[in-house]
């Protein structure tokens, strides 16, 4: 079989490579903002919510209190790093030579990269707050962990990604047919040498 490089032209292959790089730095960013960011911003929903249950909050001795706020700290840490874990594993999928492999991925994985799935790390949070009678908490948009997250995750990655899987469709494309053209030659039979009688 034929190379990648030589099936698909310097071109593509180039722009390919690019667009995967480019791609890559994007989740980087996403991936180092979720460790940085999401988890301060869990914890100040949670204080709100805490803050919002005066009677509640009178019925807890001091000590009871650090406790919940250690408990939501560490639950939020674990949260967001579950969620960089699954993020890197995505990034690596992508790296992939399978083209037609990768070309049906990257649906599932464009839905995974929304703000949607993001806001899901505060449930743990939210589960531990109404164990102990408070109100659950929500992250309503990208905002509220910081507006750099928000051009990250709503302008820049989309745009990357959009990208990224319209090249990979292309090049799936491309060794598809190539695939398909070197099953359809038809090897020529080698012809018998004959022997001149004498």
């Amino acid at each position: 079989m034929m190379a990648m490089s030589s099936i698909l032209g310097p071109g593509l292959l180039r722009d390919l490579t690019e667009a995967k790089a480019d791609l890559t730095r994007h989740g980087i960013v996403l991936i180092r903002m979720i460790e940085t960011d999401i988890e301060p911003a869990i914890v100040i929903q949670a204080k709100a919510s805490i803050s919002s249950s005066p009677n509640r909050l009178s019925q807890m001795k001091e000590e009871e209190l650090d406790r919940l706020m250690d408990g939501i700290r560490k639950t939020a840490m674990k949260s967001s790093l579950e969620l960089r874990r699954l993020y890197t594993r995505l990034l690596a999928t992508m790296g992939t030579e399978f083209m037609g492999d990768l070309a049906k991925e990257l649906e599932g994985i464009g839905e995974l990269f929304k703000w949607d799935r993001i806001a899901k790390v505060v449930d743990p949070v939210s589960e531990k707050l109404q164990e102990k009678g408070f109100a659950p908490i929500a992250l309503s948009d990208p905002g509220e962990v910081s507006e750099a997250f928000r051009v990250e995750l709503e302008q820049k990655w989309p745009a990357a990604f959009a990208r990224f899987r319209n090249l990979v469709e292309e090049a799936s494309t491309v060794l598809s047919a190539q695939a398909e053209q070197e099953k359809s030659r038809v090897p020529v039979p080698k012809q018998k040498k004959t022997v001149k009688k004498r």
